[in-house]
């Protein structure tokens, strides 16, 4: 897969998205000399992530429901790609928001189902996190893009980082934490 770097992208925030690492990221792009020198257009290679679902980012079908369809509407919103109501129903339209993205990528086969590859190309946190972690915010991030994202609440951020006094104004670039989560949380 491709990526073209953003601004206040580094090699660090881009494995954490992309559930990788600078090592790997590295060894798929040789002609990066300097891990802490990359710029904004740059291309670069993302090696696969893992590709097994998993808890916090399970295999959706059309007629499935709960808190990860609603968190996969959500995503599909955030991306552009409208899913009709966030009613955690997995219906026609919330297919067919899913085949506009998969297709839209380029990269990942168009099946209409929500596979790891899907959850990763919106930007979804997979891996379970067991104990806090930094995050830099994005250009465009909000607390609930972050908290969904990483499938966990606002709530649980700003108790974490108690310096963001108001939820509504954070700012890209900002360190914010991100609180431990496992794949027994459930965020309906």
């Amino acid at each position: 897969m491709e990526y073209v770097v953003q601004r206040g992208d580094t090699l660090y925030s881009i494995a954490q998205r992309f559930n990788t690492t600078v090592d790997l990221l590295l060894a798929a792009n040789p002609e990066i000399n300097n891990p802490d020198l990359i710029s904004v257009g740059q291309t670069i290679t993302i090696p696969p992530p893992k590709l097994a679902p998993n808890k916090q980012c399970p295999l959706l079908r059309q007629d499935d429901q709960g808190p990860d369809v609603r968190r996969l509407q959500t995503l599909l919103q955030i991306a552009g790609f409208s899913p009709g109501p966030i009613d955690g129903i997995f219906g026609p339209q919330t297919k067919q928001a899913i085949l506009k993205f998969q297709r839209s990528t380029g990269q990942i086969e168009a099946t209409g189902a929500a596979n790891i590859e899907t959850w990763y190309g919106l930007g979804a946190e997979c891996e379970p996190i067991s104990e806090a972690v930094e995050y830099q915010v994005r250009p465009g991030d909000t607390l609930f893009v972050i908290a969904t994202r990483f499938n966990v609440t606002v709530e649980s951020i700003l108790r974490l980082n108690p310096e963001i006094t108001n939820p509504d104004s954070i700012s890209a670039g900002q360190v914010i934490m991100i609180p431990a989560r496992d794949s027994g949380d459930d965020l309906s």
